[in-house]
């Protein structure tokens, strides 16, 4: 059973992926260290990386960075960085307003972008002090489970690009490429070590998931949502 399981999860995520040269004007948008919600008026910082097919980090881009609540709409400022050896793109975005904000990064290659399932953006009635978990504690916002925040990473890493999952609600560039996860499961400790090396699944047909450099703190979040109970509604 067990070797069956493993089977079917590298024909599931090894398709996912992206050695598909004659589709060459796509891309992968990763966003990293997304927070649980903000505070309105309070600027926030995303990073990011855009890679094409998931594999060439791609320099140069000039992406535009937005978020909406219902009818409004605003934009932040984006700026590349090069600090520590790492390099990617910034912006900062500031929510002028309590809602549900969702936000979009359009990368500036074709028509990759990510779009995160919405924040909470809450008020702020006192000076902020600490961090903005520890504000969000104080004024009540409950902190998210295991699973919520891996049903956001699934957005905000691009599994959304080439994957379909229900509760995710987000359809990519090329979600229909690889197979719906929606109902999928698989062993914890052997997703875990594939997502942060894909290259532990020989490689079928020239295909390979690619890497997308998933921090543990990533992909624990995201084992917990992609093998999460989820309840079924039975008609008679």
């Amino acid at each position: 059973m067990k070797r069956l399981s493993l089977g079917i999860l590298g024909a599931v995520l090894v398709a996912s992926t992206v050695a598909f040269a004659s589709m060459g004007g796509w891309a992968v948008v990763t966003v990293s260290k997304i927070p649980d919600a903000w505070i309105a008026g309070k600027p926030l910082q995303l990073s990011w990386q855009v890679r094409q097919h998931g594999l060439s980090r791609l320099e140069g881009l000039k992406p535009t960075l937005e978020a909406r609540a219902g009818s409004r709409r605003i934009a932040g400022t984006t700026w590349a960085f090069n600090a520590d050896g790492q390099k990617g793109y910034r912006g900062t975005i500031t929510f002028p307003e309590p809602g549900d904000w969702q936000v979009t990064i359009n990368s500036g290659f074709g028509r990759s972008r990510a779009v995160l399932i919405p924040w909470r953006v809450v008020d702020s009635v006192t000076t902020v002090r600490g961090t903005v978990e520890d504000h969000l504690v104080k004024i009540g916002v409950p902190a998210f489970s295991e699973a919520e925040r891996g049903r956001r990473m699934f957005a905000a890493t691009g599994c959304v690009t080439c994957h379909v999952h229900r509760d995710v609600g987000i359809t990519g560039e090329l979600s229909d490429f690889g197979p719906d996860l929606t109902d999928k499961k698989f062993p914890p400790a052997y997703l875990a070590r594939f997502l942060a090396d894909p290259s532990i699944k020989p490689s079928t047909d020239g295909k390979r998931m690619p890497s997308l450099a998933l921090r543990e703190k990533d992909i624990a979040p995201l084992v917990a949502f992609i093998n999460a109970e989820r309840r079924r509604v039975t008609t008679r």
